[in-house]
């Protein structure tokens, strides 16, 4: 008997979580023989993003390459090798929902079930010289060029170093902290003071545009103790050689310019006759479902507070747990439960934003915490992510041997 296919795109915090449920799913009821599970990625790991910025400013003196490489990318082939699932490392092209086919670059798929995780990409906005002239960081290699970009001024002996940072979300803040720590302490190992300019341009009136007014009230006064400049309510109109040129017609110069200003869907979706927001995002379905048999999660769909009507920022949360009512809806599906598919209910997740050195500033329900506890409790939350895709002993492993770099890395403050 021929097989169906159950096919996820993508590798991410959703697509990886789909697949491992489903496994477990099919597994509990004895279908492997009939369904077989393929998660499709042009990436042969799985990256845990939310170490990019660590990544991205540990001394070369304390990790090489290899070492940081090994604490955020993990090979498929070993997070699911004891799970029914058929891994492709390959590139889709092009979707085909009518015809319920997968164009990828090698071969094109047949699918019963699809599952879109295709997460998001940098979005330049068209804005002109920005994508020529900056560094992004999504990705474990653009972490390390930036780390690279940053050691180059410092050992050819820049002294008065400008970084700007376009966007002032929550990733821009998480670099912005972590880069002036950890230049300071190469400038003040040769002399006194620290020249340093780290500085980030946000469009928005307030850095971290949509988060609640204590974070963001404290996240500013712990990058003003930190001399970090903020630039509010400009948005940069063009970037020339070292040059950035805001909408006022103000020029900033910089060393290096780092882009975390936006993200858009996978151009994938862009062509598909499905409902989308103003952002490209799809809009979802409270089942999660797009069209028949297909379903869609994480940062290329697009959740309302249920209260507010706001679009909710895509985390990390979200799309896991996106990705456990999709698994428990598809089995339904598989047995003609239909009527009884679960509704993903969307709500503010808890966060963590780390703000240089062992600082952070956490918010849990209505409670806010910051400093050095808040820091801790982000390792504890790395720790019990990495619990839920891989073997205790590796995951304990794998977190131990980050703590001990980036304690060494980030000084207390």
């Amino acid at each position: 008997m021929v097989k169906k296919n159950i096919v996820i795109l993508g590798a991410g915090f959703g697509g990886l979580r789909s697949a491992i449920q489903l496994s477990k799913n099919l597994k509990k009821l004895s279908l492997q023989n009939d369904y077989e599970l393929i998660i499709a990625d042009k990436h042969d790991f799985h990256t845990f993003t939310p170490l990019l910025y660590e990544i991205a400013t540990t001394s070369k003196e304390i990790a090489d390459y290899l070492k940081l490489k090994s604490l955020t990318t993990y090979p498929l082939f070993e997070l699911l090798k004891n799970k029914t699932i058929t891994i492709l490392n390959d590139e889709v092209k092009r979707l085909d929902l009518k015809q319920n086919i997968v164009h990828l670059k090698s071969h094109k798929i047949n699918f019963d079930y699809l599952v879109l995780a295709l997460g998001a990409e940098t979005n330049y906005f068209d804005i002109p010289g920005l994508k020529e002239n900056s560094l992004s960081l999504k990705t474990f290699d653009e972490a390390i060029a930036i780390r690279n970009a940053i050691y180059f001024e410092i050992e050819n002996g820049k002294t008065d170093l400008k970084i700007a940072i376009g966007g002032g979300g929550s990733t821009g803040v998480e670099l912005a902290g972590e880069i002036k720590e950890w230049v300071c302490r190469h400038e003040k190992e040769k002399k006194q003071t620290c020249d340093a300019q780290v500085m980030i341009i946000e469009k928005n009136e307030t850095i971290l545009p949509g988060f609640n007014l204590k974070i963001i009230e404290r996240t500013n006064h712990r990058l003003e103790t930190l001399d970090i400049k903020i630039i509010n309510g400009q948005a940069v109109s063009k970037v020339v050689e070292k040059t950035l040129v805001l909408e006022n017609g103000r020029l900033i110069p910089f060393n290096i310019l780092i882009w975390t200003g936006g993200v858009k869907t996978s151009p994938l979706i862009n062509n598909l006759p499905i409902k989308k927001d103003a952002r490209g995002r799809i809009e979802m379905n409270a089942d999660l479902k797009i069209s028949n048999r297909v379903y869609a999660i994480g940062d290329i769909v697009c959740a309302y507070h249920p209260k507010t009507k706001k679009p909710l920022p895509g985390v990390a949360h979200a799309a896991i747990s996106q990705a456990n009512i999709v698994a428990k809806n598809i089995i339904r599906e598989i047995k003609q439960e239909n009527s009884l598919l679960k509704n993903y209910k969307p709500k503010n997740y808890p966060y963590i934003i780390p703000i240089g050195g062992k600082f952070a500033i956490a918010k849990i329900g209505p409670i806010v915490i910051s400093g050095f506890w808040a820091w801790i409790l982000k390792g504890l939350v790395e720790l019990n992510y990495l619990l839920s895709i891989m073997p205790f002993w590796k995951a304990v492993k794998i977190w131990l041997k980050g703590l001990k770099i980036f304690i060494q890395n980030d000084r207390l403050g």
